[in-house]
């Protein structure tokens, strides 16, 4: 995995679980103790990322390429538990631990060289001695921060750790596993890079939406992916919550996808219920009197109001679509359309306002119907849509559109939610 780092792994994880979720954890039993990471002992209280590898050598090859600690020869330590934490210290900094006592060669020769070699990188390292009390083996700390080692040496100190964060013990009861990666949900400003995926979604907007989204998001390791877990509680203010209580759907979207596609965003959708559920998430959020306000104003400025034209559509499915330099959305009816040629959209601003921002375009001013669908976007966009090249039948087979909530594909990798939960897969060789 080349520069599919942790980074980009987050910002994706983060983007895709802004329009789903899955089944919030409200227990409070922690893992037992056999299962819980020893190393878990080395991460701060306030780390916005926490991974823990069985394996160290599949733990840091998700991690970013470009960092200063995969200079690090961690041969002697690639069967050893891992465990590393990005906390942010005026920008965000990684934390490595290993376990110091299942290294390939001699222990105190492995943690020698490697501890010198820590030191001509300059960075903070360290041996954490074996503390019985705690029940926990030696380790070895690796840092680039001072602050951060600092911080770890008076967790340690404090016998304190990412498990006395709110919700943590709760998220590692969801993962049910050793290995996992979680996400701090109110951290999404500072995790997701600067600029990237710009093209498709506004940062501001986004990562206002993120930080509310669930308390920990957390991934687990399969064949091809990850199990995406979400963690929250019951309450409206968390947009799982709320997509969660939609029925499940069949999604149509697979088959009209130019080539090419860099984005495809789908949310099947039954009106009623999904009206219903962004209500109930709009009054909790203290935001339902502005989004009627909106709808209100565009149904002044359309002749009709969104509400209704969202009835008399019978909307079965809405999608977004982002090809070559283009972008548009798309409404699946629930009855058979006529296709009809490009002319003037005049329900401008509809779908951002009835299903979320995600789908708004800077240009929606026409549209067409095309095999069933109507086709929203600006002139070059809906006519490079209707003109473009498409994977020959059967070609897009691979499109997990049954029974589902959202689907969502960016590149190589795709989220798919549906009854057996949500899945993060992607193609491993890219």
């Amino acid at each position: 995995m080349r520069k599919k780092s942790l980074f980009l792994l987050t910002a994706l994880l983060l983007v895709l679980c802004a329009c789903g979720g899955g089944n919030g954890s409200g227990g409070t039993a922690p893992l037992p103790a056999s299962r819980t990471p020893e190393l878990l002992a080395a991460v701060p209280s306030d780390a916005l990322v926490v991974m823990c590898y069985n394996h160290c050598s599949e733990g840091m090859a998700l991690y970013d390429s470009t960092s200063v600690l995969q200079k690090l020869d961690l041969t002697a330590f690639k069967k050893a538990p891992m465990a590393l934490a990005l906390c942010y210290s005026g920008s965000l900094m990684p934390i490595l631990a290993l376990d110091a006592g299942r290294a390939d060669a001699d222990s105190a020769s492995a943690v020698h060289s490697l501890l010198e070699q820590a030191a001509s990188l300059k960075l903070k390292a360290g041996y954490i001695r074996p503390d019985p009390e705690a029940k926990r083996r030696g380790f070895v700390v690796i840092t680039p921060s001072s602050a951060l080692y600092q911080s770890v040496q008076r967790h340690l100190t404090e016998y304190t750790s990412i498990l006395d964060a709110p919700r943590f013990p709760q998220a590692l009861k969801t993962a049910a596993s050793e290995e996992f990666i979680a996400f701090r949900g109110s951290g999404a400003e500072r995790m997701i890079p600067k600029g990237w995926l710009k093209d498709f979604f506004p940062r501001k907007e986004l990562t206002a939406f993120l930080d509310a989204l669930a308390d920990w998001i957390m991934l687990v390791p399969e064949k091809g992916g990850f199990n995406v877990l979400p963690c929250y509680s019951n309450d409206d203010t968390y947009f799982t919550n709320i997509l969660a209580s939609v029925p499940l759907s069949d999604s149509r979207l697979g088959p009209l996808l130019p080539s090419g596609t860099r984005l495809a965003l789908t949310l099947p959708v039954r009106h009623q219920q999904l009206r219903q559920a962004v209500d109930r998430w709009q009054d909790a959020s203290m935001r339902l009197t502005r989004h009627r306000n909106e709808l209100s104003e565009l149904g002044r400025q359309a002749g009709k109001d969104p509400l209704k034209w969202e009835q008399e559509v019978d909307v079965c499915e809405v999608a977004l679509v982002h090809f070559g330099g283009e972008a548009v959305t798309l409404v699946r009816p629930a009855r058979n359309v006529t296709d009809r040629e490009m002319g003037e959209n005049p329900w401008r601003g509809f779908l951002p306002a009835l299903y979320g921002k995600a789908f708004a375009l800077a240009d929606d001013s026409y549209t067409a119907i095309w095999n069933g669908w109507h086709i929203y976007g600006s002139a070059a966009a809906v006519q490079a849509f209707l003109e473009a090249e498409r994977p020959e039948e059967g070609a897009g087979s691979d499109w997990p559109g049954k029974s589902c909530r959202l689907l969502i594909r960016e590149s190589d990798k795709t989220l798919a939610w549906d009854k057996n939960g949500i899945k993060l897969t992607w193609n491993s060789n890219q």
